[in-house]
């Protein structure tokens, strides 16, 4: 079983940042700079994601679930449907704290949720159980 690490270092990861609230882009990219992340792009729509993801595919995703013109729920669905990018962990960031909005997000593939507002550990928990799972998954894949 793996431990938790004493300091997370996000140093070799590359985030996405999808959410159409400034304050909220800026609160997740302090947090993530504070754990040594450079590499942070932020998208303030699905539109502005997709191309972002075009041009250079994120490591892990922090999407909003309210956001235009897909909400994060579309943006999820697409993201799941497509061949090259459906790997890529998405942690949902929503205010929407229902058992129902939770458990629509993870059925269609979101990797982790978290509900806002939030607390950096609450984020850094869900960026551990994201990162040891996909750690845990590319050693258990067949070439």
């Amino acid at each position: 079983m793996m431990s938790a690490p004493d300091r997370l270092d996000l140093s070799d990861l590359n985030f996405l940042l999808i959410d159409d609230n400034r304050f909220i882009r800026q609160l997740l990219h302090e947090i993530l700079k504070s754990f040594g992340a450079r590499s942070i792009r932020e998208a303030n729509d699905s539109d502005e994601a997709f191309r972002k993801i075009d041009y250079h595919p994120p490591d892990i995703i922090l999407c909003d679930w309210m956001m235009g013109p897909l909400d994060g729920m579309g943006f999820l669905k697409r993201l799941r449907g497509s061949k090259v990018f459906q790997r890529i962990p998405i942690i949902m960031v929503s205010g929407h704290a229902t058992a129902d909005h939770v458990s629509a997000a993870l059925g269609e593939g979101a990797d982790s949720y978290i509900v806002k507002p939030f607390r950096s550990a609450t984020l850094t928990t869900h960026l551990m159980k994201v990162i040891v799972a996909d750690a845990n998954a590319d050693a258990y894949m067949l070439d």
